[in-house]
């Protein structure tokens, strides 16, 4: 059988596809009918029932344990690597809470407090049909909170067919990668009859540690991961409704550059949504509920010899999300109005199960409740499209009292060692020096000879109540309420010219971890810049100021578009030294972590701007060029100082061959060092590096694909400006150190659709 694949498909891999968030239909007559081309990036998985169709196809694999991968084919998009299964999407230097990532429009909270859990892990890429990321200014229907920008990952749903007569279709899928030995084993099928439709699916994915260029081994980077599912809908011309459920189950799974490790996460997602009209409006509604029981420890996968200093972190989450929204076409444009929020509950406690006398609550029953009311407008004026969105929303937060019990068990003839880290899912890794050998209850005072002289110090048992009362005397209930806004607009100057323009302003709550951080401890969000945290209550909200001006040349052989990007935020969150009056946190972050520079999360400023672009040249039906580059520059406008964790400058070429049923791509991708780090996290400068990497393409049939290729195929030893320092101890790799990147891996990935 013959295949056609086009060539614009084939060559950037990336298409501009629908900006309006809305997903009512628009008649061929509208007023508005391009303006869905408003500078969106989709990157699509690659189906079999659309292969000679006009869309892209995904560069992440599809059998990828880590949805996130699939970024790296977005200009100014990065992944913040602190494992196997843990990347945090990264947009133009923000990351975390700032970026908003949603699956489906619903809004995924996780339960671990250091991010082992983030949103784009609750998927698994082959129920993904596509991945979109707003590039620019995000418009406010894209999400609560977009100040870093807003990516949505579509899930596939069952598809009715109109027949009275029972169908089946489905794929099948393996994949096997050599350099951790990681398999891959998917299956989904789709049973459908008249106006009904089931989906089922089940993923299953593994690995062992992977090995670096030169052959060190990165341990523990194992993973385990199920995810199972199912979609149930109905669908006729006027409405539509589907229920769906989704379970994850991950276990033993390494993150190296935290200081624990993943020893289960479990979670149950079900979702119902619907489509119907209201009167001459299109109504669209969702209502979502997601709960994660996830356990983290630092002695399972990792060496960990003394028993007083194993800690075990069990967080849970429970979240209830909503979205409706309306849009009808008028004569002056496309109104749009919408409802959305989200409810969470997080507890998280640290044990010590060699000793039941030892517990910290360091987070009981926080609640962030998260609320907006949006309207966006959209028209077309001669050759200007226009985008305007004002979103109004509210924040609620508060907490239950804290407590904790350090008590440590003496025991015979071992001296306890003060030296090591509480990981308060967190703590370090660090030794002090020295240490301090005794046999003592930490509850009780402690006493130390220093310089002949007695001297009283606190035990971390009092230090701890210290922080835990000052905590529970606070008000700790807080509330917010902002006002966001975004203005995009795009003219076509001449035929092959386009002129983008877009302005906001966007604001960012404090996550519950910046707020109700109490002790020292490295609950961060995946922060993972080897320092202790506390947190603030009194934490302001971020506002950024954000400008884009983008370029586009588009003909039919060639695409260029240039972006740039600057923008202010005013009291932007970051780490800080402790001030004087936090000497109890200090004390405690010293001799439990050895951290003589802990952070507190403060209100500075800041500032962030930058350029990125891709491009394509069609040579011929056969051959191409694509490519991206992407730059960032992000820094302190109260101090001289540099945002921690910026990518360095990045690009990468592919040369892409194809024939009726192939396509093969080779890859050039280029890094520069990172010298502008941030002094107030302690982050290490990066050196530049350069990647080969190639894959093909093979349809063997319309329904069996093969895919394959070799990452790295020069086996480069390198370091990842985002990859994270090391945490573990005796390992090949010293701790506190960055970690290296994975050497050379061949892959290979069998596709059947039925």
């Amino acid at each position: 059988m013959k295949f056609s694949l086009s060539k614009s498909a084939i060559a950037i891999q990336l298409v501009l596809a629908s900006a309006s968030q809305v997903t009512f239909s628009v008649s061929a007559d509208s007023a508005v009918q391009h303006l869905d081309d408003i500078e969106v990036i989709t990157v699509t998985n690659q189906r079999h029932s659309s292969i000679t169709q006009n869309q892209s196809f995904a560069k992440g694999k599809t059998t990828s344990p880590d949805l996130a991968n699939w970024l790296a084919s977005i200009p100014g998009a990065n992944i913040n690597s602190n494992g196997p299964i843990t990347g945090i999407a990264q947009y133009r230097g923000l990351y975390g809470d700032r970026v908003s990532s949603t699956l489906d429009g619903h809004q995924v909270v996780g339960a671990g407090p250091n991010a082992m859990d983030t949103p784009l892990s609750y998927s698994t890429p082959l129920i993904v049909e596509s991945m979109t990321v707003y590039r620019g200014i995000a418009p406010v229907s894209a999400g609560i909170d977009t100040l870093g920008g807003a990516i949505d990952v579509k899930m596939r749903k069952a598809e009715t067919m109109s027949s009275d007569k029972l169908s089946a279709t489905g794929d099948l899928q393996a994949g096997y990668r050599s350099n951790n030995k990681a398999t891959t084993l998917s299956a989904v099928t789709n049973l459908a009859k008249n106006d009904v439709a089931v989906m089922l699916y089940g993923n299953k994915q593994a690995g062992d540690s992977m090995e670096s260029g030169d052959g060190t081994l990165i341990q523990p980077t194992d993973f385990d991961k199920v995810q199972l599912g199912g979609d149930v809908r109905y669908n006729n011309d006027q409405s539509e409704i589907g229920l769906s459920y989704h379970y994850t189950e991950t276990v033993d799974s390494g993150t190296p550059a935290l200081p624990m490790d993943i020893e289960y996460i479990e979670s149950h997602r079900i979702t119902l949504d619907g489509k119907f009209a209201l009167g001459e409006w299109d109504a669209n509604w969702q209502v979502g509920y997601f709960d994660a029981d996830h356990g983290m420890t630092n002695f399972l996968m990792r060496y960990n010899p003394n028993p007083q200093k194993h800690r075990r972190n069990t967080a849970l989450a429970d979240t209830t999300n909503f979205k409706f929204s309306v849009g009808k076409d008028f004569s002056f444009g496309q109104l749009s109005f919408g409802a959305d929020g989200y409810q969470a509950t997080h507890d998280s406690v640290i044990t010590n199960p060699n000793n039941p006398m030892f517990e910290v609550v360091n987070f009981n029953n926080v609640k962030d409740n998260r609320y907006g009311l949006f309207g966006e407008w959209q028209n077309q004026f001669d050759a200007t499209k226009v985008q305007l969105g004002v979103r109004l929303k509210h924040t609620q937060a508060n907490a239950d009292e804290v407590s904790s019990s350090m008590a440590m068990m003496s025991m015979p003839g071992m001296g306890m060692d003060m030296s090591g880290d509480m990981n308060m899912g967190g703590g370090m890794s660090n030794d002090m020096s020295g240490g301090m050998n005794s046999d003592m209850d930490m509850g009780s005072d402690m006493n130390m000879d220093m310089n002949d002289d007695a001297m009283a110090m606190p035990s971390m048992g009092e230090l701890a109540r210290d922080l835990q009362d000052d905590f529970n005397k606070a008000d700790r209930k807080v509330s917010d309420t902002k006002v966001d806004i975004a203005l995009s607009t795009q003219t076509q100057i001449s035929e092959p010219l386009s002129l983008y323009v877009g302005l906001g302003i966007k604001n960012r709550a404090p996550s519950y971890q910046e707020r109700y951080l109490w002790t020292p401890m490295e609950a961060t969000g995946g922060l993972a810049d080897g320092h202790v945290y506390i947190g603030d209550i009194n934490l302001k909200s971020e506002t950024a100021y954000q400008g884009d001006i983008g370029l586009t040349y588009q003909s039919d052989k060639a695409r260029f578009a240039p972006h740039v990007f600057y923008q202010s935020i005013d009291n932007y969150i970051q780490g800080v030294p402790m001030p004087m009056e936090a000497m109890s946190a200090k004390m405690m972050a010293s001799m439990m972590a050895g951290d003589e520079n802990p952070l507190q999360f403060s209100n500075v400023d800041a500032k962030l701007y930058g350029v990125d672009f891709n491009w394509y040249y069609n040579i011929s039906d056969s051959f191409s060029f694509s490519g991206l580059a992407s730059y960032v520059k992000g820094e302190r406008r109260d101090i001289s100082d540099n945002l921690y964790r910026v990518a360095p400058l990045n690009g990468q070429v592919t040369m892409t061959y194809n024939t009726n049923n192939m396509i093969a791509n080779l890859t050039f991708v280029a890094v520069a060092a990172q010298d502008d780090v941030s002094i107030t996290n302690s982050e290490q400068t990066t050196s530049g590096y350069g990647l080969v990497n190639l894959d093909v393409e093979y349809f063997v049939n319309n329904d069996l694909t093969l895919r394959g290729g070799v990452d790295n195929l020069l086996d480069r030893e390198y370091q990842n400006h985002l990859g994270g320092y090391n945490r573990v101890k005796n390992t090949d790799i010293p701790v506190m150190t960055r970690l290296p990147s994975e050497g050379l891996s061949a892959w290979a990935e069998v596709t059947y659709s039925f």
